[in-house]
């Protein structure tokens, strides 16, 4: 009977030591720790002022409409370019010969291309002076910028 009275106070203070050393509130208390140490050596950035700030786009080509004054067309190259030559010393323009693969004819006009509808449609407007220019009529042409 003596032997029982030893062994319940040897389990109660066995199980005492093992309750106060378990490995989880050891392992909590490291985490914590540890965690204490990450907090403190965080470094948190400066705020960028807005002038230092970039915003990166990609580039789009950007398509732009032009205005070209068209005086003839013609199914040779040959009538073309005597046109074109004659144009050009009536009007003293330069004038640009040109196949338009959509039309299969070769278009004469007045280079440069003009940037705005009006300044293209006063100076068609213009030509109607002229009796071998009378025709003339406007194109719009999309350009890439």
């Amino acid at each position: 009977m003596k032997t029982k009275f030893y062994i319940i106070p040897a389990l109660l203070v066995t199980s005492w030591i093992v309750n106060s050393c378990s490995p989880f509130e050891e392992t909590q208390k490291n985490q914590e720790t540890e965690k204490k140490k990450s907090v403190d050596s965080v470094y948190i950035f400066d705020e960028i002022p807005p002038e230092d700030s970039f915003k990166f786009e990609t580039p789009v080509q950007q398509s732009v409409d032009v205005y070209v004054v068209q005086i003839g067309a013609f199914s040779n190259l040959g009538s073309a370019k005597d046109f074109a030559e004659q144009s050009r010393e009536t009007l003293n323009k330069d004038i640009k010969v040109e196949f338009n693969d959509k039309k299969n004819l070769y278009v004469v006009w007045i280079h440069p291309p003009f940037q705005e509808k009006g300044a293209a449609e006063s100076f068609r407007n213009d030509l109607k002076n002229y009796e071998e220019f009378k025709d003339a009529w406007i194109v719009t042409v999309e350009s890439k910028k």
